[in-house]
């Protein structure tokens, strides 16, 4: 886990903090994932993991969704982060809990990772599943019972730049498998060509997963 620190006297955004420093963006898309879907299901495994995994390679191959603070407050830019998601718990469906994954650039180990991850999470028997919760996450969520077409949080925006996703219900939308995707993100960090570029290169990302 690295941090680099920047020096927001020069900062090019500057301005856009002093401005949007309480505002957050939520939009909510439409993703195709009909490559996605059907190749995940001809292997016989689970869609989550492999949205998860789309999400956060997303976010990690950009700047602008790795800023961050440290303890210390300063802002500056993770070397990666990694997803921090919600599990059902397994005698309590109702109810969830949250675990980390690190991420890896290579799906299959990170989906490694990720099955034991959640099964200890199905029954942790409590909300927060890491003791120690590393400062470079990025949220992650669902409401696989919903096809949803906005979202948004009450509260203020998390001063720590932190972007959260929410997916919904898989449905069809003619000859296409759609999902919609929430995003909340911080508008001192980023604008509409980034969040525009988020949901584009989600689609692009999950077309890619498992190539024929």
């Amino acid at each position: 886990m690295a941090f680099t620190p920047i020096d927001e006297q020069t900062w090019e955004r500057r301005e856009y903090l002093e401005v949007f420093r309480q505002t957050a963006i939520y939009l909510t898309a439409e993703v195709d994932i009909t490559a996605l879907y059907k190749r995940v299901k001809n292997r016989g495994e689970k869609l989550y993991p492999a949205l998860i995994w789309c999400v956060a390679a997303v976010l990690n191959r950009h700047v602008h969704f790795r800023y961050g603070r440290d303890q210390a407050g300063r802002i500056g830019i993770w070397d990666m982060r990694h997803p921090y998601y919600t599990v059902p718990r397994r005698e309590a469906p109702d109810q969830f809990a949250m675990k980390v994954t690190p991420f890896t650039a290579d799906y299959r180990t990170f989906l490694a990772a990720f099955q034991a991850d959640y099964a200890r999470a199905e029954t942790c028997g409590r909300l927060l599943c890491d003791e120690i919760l590393p400062p470079n996450i990025c949220g992650i969520s669902a409401v696989p019972g919903l096809a949803f077409s906005a979202f948004s949080f009450g509260g203020d925006p998390k001063p720590d730049f932190t972007p959260f996703v929410l997916l919904g219900q898989v449905h069809p939308a003619g000859d296409r498998t759609v999902l919609p995707v929430g995003g909340e993100f911080a508008h001192a960090v980023n604008d509409g060509s980034h969040i525009s570029g988020f949901f584009k290169e989600l689609e692009e990302t999950a077309a890619e997963l498992f190539p024929d």
